[in-house]
């Protein structure tokens, strides 16, 4: 089999943060030759409102890194980074483990963090790694971003079957990497073999990726020759920083979207005009922190948003958020509209026949006691009556159901 030059592999957990890590803030800063992935250099690259979720600012820390090495049986870890969307006990966010394999291929290792049947568990855990400084989601699977590259003589085909010939082995790369199966997990439909094209992301004309639900692969088109070839040297980097952050966000924006989307189940249970506020600053303050469809003037990084959300369907989920939303405001309205025009009906009723007997009383002028009585008798009889029509029945049982829900 030709020889993987490059097998870089970034797992992402979902995790929950009891307080800050212990860890040095920021991102995990990686160089080649004259650049350096800091902060501030990722910063000038994405919009102020996309670096301000996935860096923070100086008074209110997102990220956090741990650059110490440790090694596994496959290779070694590069380091690990730490990102979370408030400062609140308990707060939903991320861990991204940076690995480089030194044997093999990434997909046992891909097959084994999907948890596929027949594979091998990790040679790591996640949990072990962050200590108890962050808690890893139980029973989440990972999002895995996966890059190899190959030596000269080009990519090996992983589907040697004969109805797999005419699937490129760049395609089968990418398709293997990405839905981190082999052909015994899944074997592709040879009639769907080719993605379209606004699914293959052509970040250069030396290297692709492909996103799909749980995973992103990267392969190389070209021979690699290691770190005498710079341009692969500053892919990767791109890969482990930028093009890393395109991904974190839409994560966290997945997140967001989950959380909302259980609060929107939760108000159908209790009052809506007690819920209804609290939501929509929710929906709000997500729209205003997290969600975003342009990140950055360069396309690749938006390009990888976009098919992220694409595969979790998060742009039609806000909408139909957003479209729920409205149609509980307008029931909302409807309910307080039909509450008040209830309350005038019965204060109407009651009062006018009221005010007509007390007319007729000055009119008179009279103070004998059985006018009184036959003026006041009168006026309750007509009050009963009018209380037992059918306009006087449903502004009742409107008002009993706003005093019992």
């Amino acid at each position: 089999m030709t020889r993987l030059v490059r097998q870089t592999l970034i797992v992402v957990y979902e995790a929950r943060f009891p307080a800050a890590p212990a860890w040095e803030p920021g991102p995990l800063v990686l160089q080649h030759g004259q650049v350096r992935s800091t902060a501030e250099a990722r910063s000038e690259y994405y919009s102020a409102k996309a670096a301000r979720v996935l860096y923070g600012d100086a008074a209110h820390a997102r990220r956090w890194h741990d650059a110490s090495r440790r090694l596994t049986a496959h290779g070694e870890i590069a380091g690990i980074e730490a990102l979370r969307v408030t400062d609140k006990p308990d707060a939903c966010g991320l861990v991204a483990i940076h690995l480089r394999l030194r044997q093999g291929t990434p997909i046992a290792l891909l097959r084994a963090l999907a948890r596929r049947r027949d594979a091998l568990p990790a040679d790591f855990d996640p949990q072990e790694l962050v200590g108890g400084q962050i808690t890893i989601e139980p029973g989440i699977r990972p999002f895995t971003i996966a890059f190899v590259t190959s030596a000269r003589n080009g990519l090996p085909r992983l589907y040697r079957q004969p109805r797999y010939w005419r699937w490129p082995p760049a395609c089968q790369w990418l398709w293997a990497l990405a839905s981190r199966t082999n052909l015994a997990d899944y074997p592709p439909d040879p009639k769907n073999l080719e993605p379209a094209d606004n699914e293959i992301i052509r970040l250069s004309s030396d290297w692709q990726a492909i996103v799909l639900r749980d995973g992103m692969g990267v392969v190389g088109v070209r021979s690699d020759r290691g770190q005498d070839d710079p341009f692969y040297c500053y892919a990767e980097l791109y890969l482990r920083s930028i093009y890393l952050d395109a991904v974190l966000l839409g994560m966290l924006q997945k997140q967001g979207l989950t959380h909302l989307e259980k609060r929107m189940a939760a108000a159908l249970d209790s009052a809506l005009s007690a819920t209804m506020a609290g939501l929509e600053r929710e929906v709000s303050l997500f729209r205003h922190q997290l969600w975003a469809q342009h990140l950055t003037p360069h396309g690749a990084p938006n390009r990888l948003l976009t098919a992220y959300q694409r595969q979790h369907a998060l742009r039609d989920r806000f909408e139909q958020m957003l479209t729920e939303i409205s149609d509980f405001n307008r029931l909302t309205r409807d309910d307080e509209n039909r509450h008040v025009n209830s309350a005038v009906v019965v204060f109407t009723l009651v009062t006018v026949p009221a005010g007509i007997a007390l007319a007729l009383l000055q009119v008179l002028g009279t103070d004998q006691p059985w006018l009184l009585a036959t003026v006041v008798g009168v006026c309750l009889v007509l009050i009963a009556l009018l209380l037992r029509t059918r306009s006087a029945r449903m502004a009742f049982r409107a008002l009993r159901r706003r005093f019992t829900a």
